[in-house]
């Protein structure tokens, strides 16, 4: 009598296996096929499989960072993780654990890291605010889960030199995520010099080491003619907004936005769909397109709309039409804060 045929062993290549681990849900089943054998702990550990599975399942929200820890709540499915970090005794949000910390002013907070800045030499310590218009060489990055801290090198003088001190309207220094071939332990920098004939972004990378400045040349054309740096009685720029790796301001004066990609680290202008606002917001929107949401009101007609749109990564210089735009009208009494 002959014995059944034995099934054939399909030959699961690593390819094949990274395709069925990128489905898996969570981190947590992730780790659990990692112990069924070697060669499944081999794909699952390599470096570009783990890029690409954070890439699709990005870590849970624990919290929003304010003046406090505000944790999530059930029913969120981070609530119980949440409720551990809210012990003040699991992490270090004043950031106590860097040499003199009174000397430090918190500038910014992503990804689970703080970026401080330091008082300058002179300067009253005890004071709690720092002057937005200072030209800061010296940063620090701190991560208060693990009580880590990373001192940056202070900007070269011959880097910093392409800005002068009495021309600058606005300083900001920022956190850029790691770009996508980078590992989550990289972060980048960039320090936002704004002036009135120029504007430079210093740009920082944690895998050089090293920083490298970016001008925008078009900054003297748009400001010319305008009584900077407040030529409309609005801030020369508004709050960033970030979405598909670009950096977003608004330019009150002319009604576009200036765009900074992370990827080329170039900048751009793009011509919105809507009429620009403060209660705006830029989100990501599908098939790696900027989307713009905006409150708008009718005073005449004594009606408010909410209207969406979806902004091109860079505009030509006559367009006019935008397809994707649509108004949603509210109700009367309806409030929104963006």
């Amino acid at each position: 009598m002959e014995s059944p045929a034995q099934p054939a062993e399909m030959d699961l290549t690593d390819e094949l296996l990274e395709e069925v681990f990128v489905r898996l849900p969570t981190s947590a089943d992730l780790a659990r096929a990692s112990m069924a054998c070697t060669s499944f702990r081999r794909v699952i550990t390599g470096h570009a499989f783990l890029r690409r599975f954070r890439r699709l399942h990005p870590p849970p929200v624990l919290s929003i960072l304010a003046a406090d820890f505000l944790a999530a709540q059930p029913p969120h499915p981070s609530a119980a993780a949440a409720r551990a970090f809210s012990d003040p005794e699991a992490a270090d949000f004043l950031c106590s654990f860097i040499p003199s910390p009174d000397r430090w002013r918190r500038r910014d907070f992503c990804d689970g890291r703080f970026l401080l800045s330091a008082v300058p030499e002179g300067s009253d310590p005890t004071r709690r605010g720092y002057d937005p218009r200072a030209l800061v060489k010296h940063l620090a990055v701190c991560d208060p889960l693990y009580r880590r801290y990373l001192l940056l090198p202070a900007i070269p003088d011959d880097l910093a030199a392409l800005v002068h001190q009495s021309d600058i309207a606005s300083f900001q220094p920022f956190l850029c995520p790691p770009a996508e071939d980078e590992e989550d332990t990289m972060f980048r920098v960039i320090c936002f010099a704004q002036c009135e004939t120029k504007l430079v972004a210093f740009i920082y990378s944690r895998s050089s080491g090293q920083w490298h400045p970016v001008e925008f040349d078009g900054w003297r054309d748009l400001t010319a003619g305008t009584s900077y740096p407040y030529p409309s009685r609005e801030p020369e720029l508004s709050r960033r907004h970030y979405a598909h790796g670009c950096f977003c301001w608004v330019m009150h004066w002319v009604s576009k936005l200036l765009v900074l990609d992370t990827r080329s680290f170039k900048f751009s202008i793009n011509l919105p769909p809507a009429p620009l606002s403060r209660r705006m917001a830029i989100v990501e929107g599908v098939e790696g397109k900027l989307g713009l949401f905006t409150l708008c009101r009718d005073i005449e007609n004594a009606i408010s709309f909410l209207f969406n749109g979806a902004l091109a990564r860079s505009n030509p210089a006559n367009a006019t039409s935008h397809p994707e735009a649509a108004e949603v009208y509210l109700p009367q009494m309806t409030v929104l804060e963006v």
